[in-house]
């Protein structure tokens, strides 16, 4: 499969990223980029940098578009111009089908950053979920993680908000635990560092072995003790409320998103 990459900011680079890992050969990627220092990053990784006018020579499978929502109506009418018969697979979150002008030729996509590890989850649709283009794309993904098709492209504004954007809120209250264990440790930074590293991973080997949170919270506390006293703290303070509300408000933005195109 030969892909190009219309845009190669953090999305795009991590799903590069995870089908390099794969073992997709550097040739097979191709790059459409302005940026002069991504240019040069993507060339140490020996990908192919292409102009946007000779896309129809070049027969990719399928043209990655990977801007920011503001550009992308005009970017797939770009594409079109100049590859009339592309067929546009696009991580632009917020903009829905049919405010492109060709929707039968798209298809959207929400993956996350994990995908550099080969561990992302990504959301699917189009209009044709029979299509060849399709399963080419269902295919691409799960060479870097697992896919979620969709039945109804609203769904896709829940998904990037629990999953495209909802990494960024995990990181945000783990940080908060770093910063905490870096005021008690007495050892130095990298220690530190390698030290959270097993912390982190501890949760999901736990969840690998029991995947009910109701009996992994129950195997570390006990009643009446600092665990409790913890959790019930959280449940006073309303956690789950302040995690879904940042969902809704990510969940508005990407609708905020469609409509001011």
């Amino acid at each position: 499969m030969k892909i190009c990459f219309l845009g190669c900011g953090n999305i795009a680079q991590a799903i590069i990223d995870g089908l390099l890992n794969d073992g997709i050969q550097p040739s097979n990627i191709g790059c459409i980029e302005r940026n002069e220092q991504r240019v040069r990053s993507l060339k140490k990784q020996d990908l192919q940098i292409v102009e946007l006018e000779n896309l129809a020579s070049l027969n990719f499978d399928l043209i990655v578009l990977a801007v920011k929502p503001k550009d992308a109506l005009s970017a797939e009418q770009s594409i079109f111009k100049h590859a009339p018969k592309a067929i546009i697979l696009s991580v632009v979150a917020g903009i829905g089908l049919e405010k492109y002008s060709q929707p039968k030729s798209i298809i959207r996509a929400m993956p996350n950053t994990a995908c550099a590890f080969r561990k992302g989850v990504t959301a699917l649709y189009a209009l044709d979920q029979n299509s060849e283009a399709f399963i080419k794309a269902n295919s691409l993904f799960r060479k870097i993680g697992h896919v979620l098709t969709l039945q109804n492209e609203d769904e896709m504004h829940r998904f990037t908000s629990i999953i495209g954007s909802g990494q960024a809120f995990l990181f945000q209250v783990l940080n908060t635990y770093l910063e905490e264990l870096k005021n008690i440790s007495s050892t130095d930074q990298a220690a530190t560092r390698l030290m959270f590293q097993d912390f982190i991973s501890s949760l999901s080997d736990s969840f690998s072995q029991d995947s009910n949170f109701e009996s992994l919270i129950n195997k570390i506390k006990s009643p009446g003790g600092t665990t409790q006293a913890g959790l019930e703290s959280l449940q006073n303070n309303n956690l789950d409320k302040i995690l879904q509300d940042a969902f809704q408000a990510a969940e508005d933005r990407s609708i905020e998103i469609s409509n001011e195109q």
